[in-house]
């Protein structure tokens, strides 16, 4: 249908409603997605950012404009750019605020667990099945959400040794509990 498959001619084919020229457009443009996807260090979004990608080159068929003096590469290499700038902008402001509001959200979680009526009733459990550190560590680090260096610090170990302590008081909890 498509003997040479001219970036303008297809895209006006797209605009008058054909649906084979966009497999054919999305064929020829697909790799150049992934590529783009590499370049901004966003693998771990592939699958999402490719069909992200496919829209947007949709979008940017309907409304190219050829009297703007650019080819439709650079139109939507332009457009895929920015789509992924800002994605890695909005997740940056995640993260941002996720840090800014990690004591909050620690305490939060703190109360929601420790007002539990059962809470007193699990801790005396697990601490029957934990040896001390295991049970400091373990109440400390996922009871309390503190962070481990300053758990590490208080008892007078190294970050590694509250690692292993957790990873075995995780251990035990499970075998105990049948999980």
């Amino acid at each position: 249908m498509y003997p040479r498959h001219n970036d303008y001619e297809i895209v006006d084919r797209i605009k008058e409603g054909d649906e084979e020229a966009f497999d054919l457009l999305a064929g020829q443009y697909e790799r150049f997605i992934k590529k783009k996807i590499h370049k901004f260090n966003l693998a771990y979004e592939k699958e999402d950012l490719v069909q992200e990608g496919l829209i947007l080159l949709h979008k940017s068929a309907l409304i190219f404009d050829e009297s703007r003096g650019k080819t439709f590469t650079r139109f939507f290499e332009m457009n895929l750019e920015r789509l992924f700038i800002s994605r890695i902008k909005t997740l940056k402001r995640r993260s941002e605020t996720g840090r800014v509001y990690e004591k909050d959200i620690a305490s939060f979680n703190h109360r929601v667990r420790e007002s539990s009526v059962y809470y007193p009733l699990y801790l005396e459990e697990v601490r029957e099945v934990l040896s001390p550190l295991e049970f400091v560590v373990y109440h400390r680090c996922e009871m309390r959400c503190e962070d481990h260096a300053s758990i590490a610090s208080s008892q007078g170990c190294d970050t590694k040794s509250v690692y292993n302590a957790l990873h075995r008081a995780k251990a035990k909890i499970r075998a105990y509990f049948g999980d």
